[in-house]
């Protein structure tokens, strides 16, 4: 009988995704002006979303940082924090964290978009987001509570969204 419980257990939590789709699109609708879903993925240790967006703008609700030590700051008191600074991808920025004194946030962004490689590697999203990674003049923002990894492409007019556990 224990390996009946154990075999119905694994198989719950197989099936189990880390994140709702529903309540995700709430999330992100509430800092970014979301439009159609191009892609969604979510297993139990990973999600991967892309939307397209009505315009490439951010809500009042997550301000864009143009310094690495003010996203930072806006990280530490907020919870969350975006980025953009002109002539840098979001590449280019998790470098500039990384050196400055706001090496937590670039440390954190990467870690989500490599927890998160299972739930797009191997789709077009995976190919779209790393044009996005280097696009020049792209937002990249961070939320510490889903640990999610947004980046905003203003010319593709797309938001992905990214994250993973360690566990």
């Amino acid at each position: 009988m224990p390996r009946l419980a154990f075999l119905i257990f694994a198989v719950a939590l197989a099936g189990c995704a880390r994140d709702d789709e529903a309540a995700l699109r709430d999330r992100l609708n509430g800092w970014f002006f979301l439009d159609a879903r191009v892609f969604f993925k979510s297993k139990m240790r990973c999600t991967a979303a892309v939307y397209t967006v009505e315009e490439p703008g951010l809500r009042p609700a997550l301000a864009v940082q143009n310094d690495p030590d003010r996203a930072k700051a806006a990280l530490a008191r907020h919870g969350h924090a975006a980025i953009r600074m002109e002539g840098y991808s979001p590449h280019d920025l998790t470098d500039a964290l990384l050196l400055s004194g706001a090496g937590a946030f670039g440390k954190e962004a990467l870690g989500a978009a490599a927890q998160a490689v299972p739930c797009f590697e191997g789709t077009s999203a995976e190919t779209q987001l790393l044009r996005a990674l280097t696009r020049r003049g792209a937002t990249m923002a961070y939320d510490r509570e889903s640990e999610g990894l947004m980046i905003l492409d203003p010319e593709a007019q797309r938001l992905f969204y990214v994250a993973g556990d360690v566990w």
